[in-house]
């Protein structure tokens, strides 16, 4: 929320138990704008653990 994007995180995505991912949820009415700033936004905060 820090960085203006909701996301929900969960786990187990290759066999059940490993892997990662992220859930967003933007709304079915979106712009190619919009959807450049939720890839900006989240991007950034994946740097911000990763980096």
């Amino acid at each position: 929320m820090a960085r203006g994007l909701m996301s929900y995180p969960m786990g187990g995505t290759i066999d059940g138990i490993r892997g990662d991912h992220i859930l967003l949820a933007p709304p079915y009415i979106i712009t190619a704008e919009e959807v450049d700033l939720i890839v900006e936004r989240i991007s950034g905060a994946i740097r911000a653990v990763v980096g």
